[in-house]
C-alpha cells in the first residue's frame, strides 16, 4: 500500500515538473502566447492561424527560392514588422516564410511544439 502511494506521488511530481515548457510534448503548432512565454522578445507574426518567428540561425543558410506572395502584414498581425510588409512562401518549403520590407528580407520559421 505504501509503495502504491509513493509511486502515485512520484508520478504526479514527474508530470507537474515536465509541464513547465509551452508546447513541450504537444507535437502541435504553438500559439502566440506560447511563443511569447518561451521568448518574450520574439520577432513574430501570425498568418492563417500559424505563428512564425525569426531567430533560427540555420534558416539563414538555407538556399531558398522565393515563390508566390502569401500575404501582407496587417495591423495586429506582427509585433515588429511594419504594416504592408510582403510575405512570400519559398518554393519547396512549408515551414519557412520570407518577409520583405524597406529593402530588407527576413526569414521566419513556423513555431511547433516538440
Amino acid at each position: 500500500m505504501r509503495f502504491s502511494v509513493f509511486l502515485l506521488v512520484m508520478m504526479s511530481l514527474l508530470f507537474v515538473g515536465c509541464s513547465g515548457i509551452p508546447g513541450q510534448n504537444e507535437g502541435g503548432l504553438l500559439d502566440k502566447n506560447q511563443v511569447l512565454t518561451l521568448d518574450p522578445d520574439a520577432d513574430y507574426f501570425e498568418l492563417n492561424g500559424r505563428v512564425y518567428k525569426t531567430g533560427a540561425d540555420w534558416i539563414e543558410d538555407e538556399k531558398l527560392t522565393k515563390g508566390e506572395k502569401a500575404g501582407e502584414i496587417q495591423q495586429g498581425m506582427a509585433n515588429q514588422l511594419p504594416v504592408g510588409a510582403e510575405i512570400f512562401a519559398p518554393k519547396g518549403r512549408t515551414d519557412i516564410l520570407i518577409v520583405e520590407y524597406e529593402g530588407r528580407e527576413k526569414r521566419y520559421l513556423l513555431q511547433a511544439g516538440e
